[in-house]
């Protein structure tokens, strides 16, 4: 067999450019023509600075005032009871929610077989809509599948809490 020689391309990663080479000289002469043209120079430099910084701060503080005065007027529509009530249906949804979870926590909490045929269950993956209740409610949702008959079930558990 006829051996077959392979070129070796020269690698470009270790050839530096011109301006990493000599980026501190070119630093260097920036800061020297910068120096030279602010000794020969005829502007007020720091008043033209001063009053940059002044009208930056002026729109910054009228755009900050706008945005409250937008806040503001919206708020005056908005009535104590509906503030209120706002709060209670929170309220309300949250509890719905907690008691929802401890339902289910006790009534899924114990599978460890299946209650059709009592042969071995074997994990399988959640649904998306699974994933998201678990997320949601913080709860430890697992799926289970029999390996004998065509039951499907889940488990679920506190997030910190230890299978058995």
């Amino acid at each position: 067999m006829a051996e077959q020689r392979i070129k070796k391309r020269r690698s470009t990663r270790h050839q530096n450019s011109f301006l990493r080479d000599f980026n501190l000289e070119i630093f260097i002469a920036f800061l020297l023509l910068l120096g030279m043209f602010l000794i020969f120079e005829d502007m007020e430099v720091k008043s033209v600075v001063f009053n940059g910084v002044l009208a930056f701060f002026n729109t910054i503080t009228s755009a900050f005032s706008a945005f409250l005065g937008a806040i503001l007027g919206g708020l005056t529509v908005i009535e104590t009871s509906d503030v209120v009530g706002t709060i209670l249906i929170i309220i309300a949804l949250f509890l719905l929610t907690y008691r929802a979870r401890q339902k289910a926590i006790l009534r899924f909490n114990e599978l460890s077989e299946c209650p059709e045929c009592g042969s071995g269950l074997t994990h399988i993956h959640r649904s998306k809509l699974q994933r998201l209740t678990s997320s949601v409610l913080r709860l430890k949702i697992r799926r289970y599948r029999c390996k004998e008959c065509s039951f499907e079930g889940v488990r679920i558990r506190q997030l910190n809490s230890r299978p058995s």
